[in-house]
C-alpha cells in the first residue's frame, strides 16, 4: 500500500500493518473459519441443496452430489460498495497536533503520508461479469504509473514544465479509476439482480422467453458490447 512521502521525499510502496491500544478484543474478520476444519452441520447442507434444487442451476446435481460428500462448507458474501460515496480512495494520514516541546495540542495535522485504497477495498462489485481481479490489477498498474511519474519529478527526470504534488496525482489515480470500476459495477449489479429474480427459471415459457431473449441481443451485439468493454483494459 502506498504511504507516502519516504526520507527521501519519493513515493514508496510497502506492507503496512496496524495495531491498536484498544483493550476491546477486534472483531472476527470475514469467514474466520475457512482454514480450520469446521465441519458444516447437516441442516445448512440440506439448506444449501435446497437452494441449488429451487435455483435450477445447470449441474446442480453434480454441485450437490460434492456439496453432500463435502466435510466443510462456508459462506462467502457477495459483496457491494456503493461508488458513490463521499469517502473517496486516498486519504492522508494524520496525527495528533503538539508544540515545540512534545505536548499535545487541540486537532491534528497532516502528515504527508497518504493511504490509498485499490481492487475490493475501493470498489468491491458482485462477480457476475468476471471482472474483480481484471480492475484490481488495472488499478494497480495506474497507481503505480502515478507514483512512477513523482518519483520521476523528485529524481528531475520530469520534463513537465507543471510539476504535481503526490496528492493531484493520487487524485488523478482514483478519478481515471472510478468512471470504468462503477459503470462495471453498475453492470453486474444489474445482471445479478436480473438473473436471480428473473433468469433462474426451470423449463417452460419463461425459460423460452429468456433464450429467445438473449438470443437476439448476442446478434445485436449488446452482449458482446457489454463483456469487451468491461473487459477491455481502461488506464
Amino acid at each position: 500500500m502506498p504511504n507516502g512521502a519516504g526520507d527521501n521525499g519519493m513515493a514508496q510502496s510497502s506492507p503496512s500493518s496496524s495495531s491498536s491500544s484498544s483493550p476491546d478484543p477486534a472483531p472476527p474478520g470475514e469467514n474466520p473459519h475457512w482454514t480450520q476444519d469446521r465441519r458444516a452441520s447437516r441442516d445448512r447442507v440440506a439448506n444449501c441443496l435446497e437452494v441449488l434444487r429451487s435455483a435450477c442451476v445447470p449441474g446442480g446435481d453434480d454441485v450437490g452430489e460434492i456439496l453432500r460428500h463435502s466435510d466443510r462448507s462456508f459462506d462467502l458474501g457477495v459483496y457491494l460498495h456503493n461508488p458513490f460515496s463521499r469517502n473517496g480512495w486516498v486519504r492522508e494520514v494524520q496525527r495528533a497536533k503538539t508544540d515545540n516541546i512534545g505536548r499535545p495540542l487541540f486537532g491534528n495535522e497532516g502528515t504527508g503520508k497518504f493511504v490509498v485504497i485499490t481492487g475490493d477495498a475501493s470498489h468491491a462489485m458482485p462477480p457476475f461479469l468476471g471482472q474483480g481481479a481484471n480492475q484490481a490489477l488495472q488499478d494497480s498498474c495506474t497507481l503505480a504509473a502515478k507514483i512512477h511519474q513523482y518519483n520521476s519529478q523528485i529524481q528531475g527526470e520530469e520534463s513537465a514544465v507543471i510539476r504535481k504534488d503526490l496528492i493531484s496525482l493520487l487524485k488523478e489515480y482514483e478519478s481515471r479509476r472510478w468512471l470504468p470500476t462503477t459503470s462495471i459495477t453498475a453492470k453486474a449489479a444489474f445482471l445479478g439482480e436480473s438473473k436471480s429474480r428473473y433468469l433462474e427459471v426451470g423449463p417452460g415459457l419463461l425459460a423460452n422467453i429468456r433464450d429467445v431473449f438473449f438470443f437476439v441481443m448476442g446478434k445485436a451485439g449488446v452482449v458482446k458490447k457489454v463483456f469487451m468493454d468491461a473487459a477491455t483494459p481502461k488506464m
